[in-house]
């Protein structure tokens, strides 16, 4: 009989364990499939979403669905520098005070990082690329976040700090323009586009893209209403 009890124990407990893995994996590819509560929910969003109603530009967040996962931190547009330098420190400082000065400007909660998503040539980034800069820990961290080709017709919207680890920016292109395939479409003309969220994580090293469904209109005219 005891043999028989240690036998059906071992069998809930095998049931137990496989019935939560099975909840872990439904519920990520839940999660993974549509934008985080935390986005959703962040009030920074939500003010986005509720002016661009306002102005005409219907945008839900149920609508938007994952693209594609990838790695921020790269050899070829990261570099870092050692908070402890003299130097390095006092650059980093005149750099903070400048950046705060840009209205496409984001800063993180504790105000030592800042994501740059202006429609201009600065500090080396061209007017299609978003980039970070701030203090995490001992060193100094500069990284381009995200780009893209000005032939999509591409502008970034909004950034904004979830906390200091996380951070999204919001990019309007070209619904069908791909680097393999440039569909380009005449700027002055109506065109179909997409707006995309792309989700950051530093300590995970990871950026999340979401993509809206469809929306037409003329260019400037969107840029006008965002």
């Amino acid at each position: 009989m005891k043999h028989l009890d240690k036998i059906l124990i071992s069998l809930i407990a095998v049931l137990i364990a496989t019935g939560v893995v099975l909840n872990v994996k439904k519920q990520y590819s839940i999660d993974k499939s549509k934008l985080p509560n935390k986005l959703e929910s962040n009030s920074q969003f939500q003010k986005w979403i509720t002016n661009a109603g306002n102005k005409g530009i219907k945008v839900e967040g149920d609508n938007f669905r994952f693209v594609e996962d990838s790695n921020i931190f790269n050899t070829l547009w990261t570099s870092t520098a050692s908070v402890d330098d003299d130097a390095s420190r006092k650059l980093y400082d005149e750099n903070m005070l400048e950046l705060k000065k840009f209205k496409a400007s984001a800063l993180s909660p504790n105000e030592r990082e800042v994501v740059n998503y202006d429609n201009s040539t600065r500090f080396g980034f061209l007017p299609t690329e978003v980039f970070f800069y701030g203090l995490r820990e001992d060193k100094i961290l500069r990284t381009k976040i995200v780009d893209c080709d000005f032939e999509s017709n591409c502008f970034f919207n909004r950034a904004s700090f979830l906390d200091n680890h996380v951070f999204f920016v919001i990019q309007m292109s070209l619904k069908d323009y791909t680097k393999k395939d440039p569909k380009i479409c005449n700027p002055t003309q109506v065109c179909t586009y997409t707006f995309k969220v792309h989700l950051i994580d530093l300590i995970n090293n990871s950026r999340t893209v979401y993509e809206s469904e469809p929306i037409q209109g003329v260019l400037e005219d969107l840029k006008s209403k965002l």
